[in-house]
């Protein structure tokens, strides 16, 4: 089911990488031929799209429990994207029109989504990423039995004593 779900986010996940880094670029364009620097509203602002998607972008990479799905999927729209930018520029037409998508639509044939795209692909070939953190059933590596050792008293041996606390002990 994990995979599924990180699938869905995979696919998801592409479109936000296009928009957030499309809406940022016409700002820092804009905060550039005026001579000024990031420092202002509008470039804190950009920064911080920009900041908060490096963010996601970090823990879908990173997240040893999370399915590489979701980072591979992603990877791979960005590149079928790229790709059918470059081999039908007319499709982008048909796009309606959102926050973002004109920046993104100058990122794509400068081809900058395929490094991101390739990082983002490389989760996809780490066996370690497939497996899962649950036990699978009760004779699982590193699951002791210990719930059956009390089950298995001996006749023979005297029952320990009760410990006494210490007064001085808190």
């Amino acid at each position: 089911m994990r995979h599924v779900i990180g699938f869905i986010i995979g696919l998801v996940l592409a479109p936000v990488i296009l928009l957030a880094s499309g809406w940022a670029l016409p700002r820092f364009v804009t905060i550039n031929g005026f001579g000024g620097t990031f420092v202002s509203f509008t470039g804190i602002t950009a920064l911080g799209a920009l900041a908060l998607l490096a963010l996601v972008l970090a823990c879908t990479l990173t997240a040893p429990r999370l399915t590489p799905l979701v980072p591979g999927i992603a990877g791979l729209t960005l590149v079928g994207v790229t790709a059918a930018h470059l081999l039908r520029p007319g499709l982008a037409d048909r796009v309606p029109g959102l926050p973002g998508l004109e920046g993104a639509l100058t990122l794509l044939p400068l081809g900058l989504y395929l490094p991101l795209a390739l990082a983002l692909i490389i989760p996809l070939f780490v066996p370690s990423r497939w497996q899962s953190y649950r036990p699978r059933g009760a004779h699982a590596a590193g699951e002791d039995e210990e719930y059956f050792e009390d089950l298995y008293d001996d006749d023979g041996d005297e029952a320990a004593p009760p410990r006494r606390r210490d007064a001085g002990a808190a």
